[in-house]
């Protein structure tokens, strides 16, 4: 979606506040250059909040090819363009959480042997 990032959604039963969890690995480079990509990532998602989605969960792995040219001016623009995406997206999300929880389950009998 992003090209300085993976970003994975996941619906959530409620309609609370997006959230954002952030993994950066030792490829991404040393431990000042993952924790400076974890600062731009947290800044631009407290911008953006009001164009994320609410009741969805983020998860955000940035990239190693993009570990010396992250700016926050870059991910603020890309995440801007991608607002649209995400929120078709974790509309999809819900409907098929809907749709999972409407489903009645199927299975053994209350009592009978497996």
């Amino acid at each position: 979606m992003l090209p300085s990032a993976i970003v994975l959604l996941t619906a959530r039963p409620d309609d609370g506040p997006a959230r954002l969890g952030i993994t950066v690995t030792r490829k991404f480079g040393n431990a000042v250059e993952r924790n400076r990509a974890k600062r731009l990532f947290r800044e631009v998602f407290r911008r953006a909040s009001a164009l994320l989605p609410s009741g969805v969960d983020f998860v955000v792995i940035p990239k190693a090819s993009v570990a010396g040219t992250l700016s926050l001016a870059r991910l603020q623009d890309e995440w801007t363009r991608a607002a649209g995406l995400f929120g078709a997206r974790a509309d999809s999300l819900r409907r098929a959480l809907a749709n999972a929880a409407a489903t009645p389950q199927t299975g053994s009998p209350r009592g009978s042997p497996r």
